[in-house]
């Protein structure tokens, strides 16, 4: 096992993730007339615009799997997604070139057959071009350039096909990997506590000075800038822009469709599931039953009562199968069909849905209803106040820093607009702006600025920002009387940790004797062995052990012929000495089940592991070019 821990599957595995190379469209532009480029590879130009739209494309992707909702900012900042789109690119501009140097096309045919065959443009399995535009319309994509980046990945995928096809496996190395991923280690562990001195006990002065020097970098007070600025939004207009109840009323008439309450129906069902993955004759006993129901209800027999007896909706039995008001949009959409032709007091026919068959009585109906003009005139005016503040922001903003510009201060624009005047002090790139937040380009672009300068209209979400840099403290290492207290108190835990440290290696030490006693050594030390619940080899992470990379090197290298892992674990409040106590083998069943998918797993993996390394190897003799600042 320690032999094939270093190997590159195990390399893989202990990743935590199977890289998946996700290419993301396509590329234009020419050398002669794209100077404001996002990327160049070779004789081929990534046009700053085109970059963006599709950058804009891949987050309205991400949006959708969002329901539309708004994308958290950190999420983005994490992915580092325009980072990743521009590499993407690159990838997929050297895998085209590479196809074009092998010959490899993919004609007019492959790319209608690629488009009509993808399930997402299909209804009933036959393709739908509403379907297709619609979809093209979500992602901001014109179908010219979908058709054209899409022939561009099928290029791609030749070459990825080409060059991974003759990637194999071994089946030995499978097994052993498998079992290397399915095995139990049974870990027994001493925890040897980090005891500090008592609060106030000398520290030796020349060990403490000679602890800071190690980690003074540690201590360094950053950067910071001292600023001057303007921050506004939409907001800060709607204050003074008006909507007349004129204007109001204008809306609420050729709006009506906002302000109709829709119709309401109350309903009450009985419900015959159908299993999951059910066969024609379940199904069809199913049928019998709801239609066995509805008989008895023809008959005379009470909704609630037979509804309490025999519905299997565990939701709304006890109610009598009372489904409570609902609205078009809100229930499975053949119930509705149905609830909205039924007139009140009569049974429906069985209905099939995605649960099984439902019997459907409605009991009351709420016809649509168009609500009155004092009932909604407030919420118009908000609604009128928010789109005119929205539009008049753009034109104030550009007014408000063409202002500045000319005057080269904030202070008489911000009083000809109503705007306020901030001042923020050590403000640090780690840090935010009062009013503005941590926003990574507005804070760097504060650090760029010289003294006196103003930056340029900056905006975050929907603030605009004017900056003004009035002085600029570089980093520096403090004196160590400055950060004294802060400095003895890592050095009283450095110091408790080493001593625990050294304990638990004199540990390790005396357990390495094969006929050492593990309890009587244990206890020698006043310590008692505690047992970690069975963990596999690729957990990741181990209770109370954590998971820093020497405890992954622990879970990769311990064995039963060396049980006892070669060095103190840090973990909280002091060291841990671990023991393999036992190896729980899985079963040679559970492979037989698990060997073919597992065995396609590691061939993705390893064909993953040599695109990459291909791709590296392509980039290095390419003349590649990412313009981060075009991003």
């Amino acid at each position: 096992m320690r032999r094939h821990a270093q190997s590159w599957i195990i390399k893989a595995a202990l990743g935590g993730i199977i890289v998946v190379f996700i290419f993301f469209f396509g590329w234009g532009g020419s050398p002669e007339r794209s100077k404001d480029y996002a990327a160049k590879v070779n004789d081929t130009v990534i046009s700053r615009d085109l970059f963006h739209s599709i950058y804009t494309s891949k987050v309205e992707q991400i949006r959708l799997r969002f329901k539309g909702g708004a994308i958290p900012p950190e999420l983005l900042e994490k992915m580092n997604l325009k980072m990743d789109v521009a590499q993407g690119l690159v990838n997929q501009i050297l895998l085209f070139q590479e196809g074009e140097r092998l010959g490899l096309v993919v004609t007019t045919e492959d790319l209608v057959q690629d488009i009509r065959s993808n399930p997402m443009f299909q209804r009933n399995g036959m393709f739908d071009e509403s379907m297709y535009r619609v979809y093209l319309q979500t992602i901001k994509m014109t179908p010219s350039l979908y058709e054209d980046t899409r022939r561009r990945e099928l290029q791609a995928s030749q070459v990825i096909n080409l060059l991974t096809d003759a990637v194999k496996t071994d089946p030995e190395e499978i097994k052993r990997f498998w079992h290397f991923q399915n095995d139990k280690l049974v870990l027994s562990t001493l925890f040897v506590k980090a005891e500090e001195p008592a609060q106030g006990a000398p520290i030796d002065l020349k060990l403490l000075e000679s602890y800071f020097k190690e980690n003074q970098n540690k201590y360094a007070i950053p950067a910071s800038v001292n600023l001057q600025y303007v921050a506004f939004s939409w907001r800060d207009i709607e204050k003074r822009v008006t909507v007349t109840q004129e204007e109001a009323r204008e809306y609420y008439k050729f709006n009506p469709r906002e302000f109709t309450e829709p119709e309401k129906i109350r309903a009450k069902h009985i419900l015959v599931k159908i299993p999951p993955n059910a066969n024609e004759e379940q199904i069809e006993q199913a049928r019998k039953t709801s239609q066995e129901i509805l008989e008895k209800l023809k008959s005379g027999a009470d909704f609630d009562t037979v509804a309490r007896e025999m519905s299997q909706d565990e939701g709304t039995r006890e109610k009598g199968g009372d489904l409570g008001f609902f609205s078009k949009g809100t229930m499975n959409p053949e119930l509705e069909r149905v609830a909205a032709k039924l007139e009140v007091g009569k049974l429906s026919e069985p209905i099939r849905t995605d649960q099984g068959y439902e019997i459907l009585v409605v009991t009351d109906k709420i016809p649509e209803n168009l609500l009155d003009f004092d009932a909604v005139k407030d919420k118009i005016t908000e609604k009128l106040l928010r789109q005119k503040a929205q539009k008049q922001v753009m034109t104030d903003a550009d007014n408000f820093y063409e202002t500045v510009y000319r005057a080269e201060e904030l202070e008489t624009a911000a009083k000809k607009f109503g705007f306020e005047v901030h001042k923020a002090d050590n403000v640090t790139t780690a840090g935010g702006i009062p009013d503005v937040g941590a926003d990574a380009k507005i804070v760097n672009e504060a650090f760029e600025l010289k003294t006196g300068e103003i930056s340029r209209l900056l905006k975050s979400d929907d603030t605009f920002v004017v900056l003004k840099l009035l002085s600029k403290t570089k980093e520096r290492i403090p004196e160590l009387e400055e950060v004294r207290t802060l400095v003895e108190k890592d050095f009283r835990k450095q110091q408790a940790l080493a001593s625990a440290g050294k304990r638990a290696e004199e540990i390790i030490q005396a357990l390495k004797d094969k006929s050492a006693n593990p309890e009587e050594i244990a206890a020698k030390y006043g310590l008692k062995w505690e047992n970690v619940d069975a963990v596999s080899r690729t957990a990741g992470i181990v209770p109370r052990l954590g998971n820093a990379p020497e405890v992954i090197e622990m879970l990769t290298t311990i064995t039963p012929e060396s049980s006892v892992f070669g060095r103190p674990l840090t973990v909280s409040g002091g060291a841990a000495v671990v023991r393999l106590v036992d190896l729980q083998r899985a079963s040679e069943e559970q492979y037989a089940k698990d060997d073919a998918d597992f065995e396609r797993w590691v061939t993705e993996v390893r064909k993953t592991e040599f695109l990459k390394g291909w791709l590296r190897a392509l980039e290095e003799k390419a003349k590649v070019d990412i313009n981060e600042k075009a991003l």
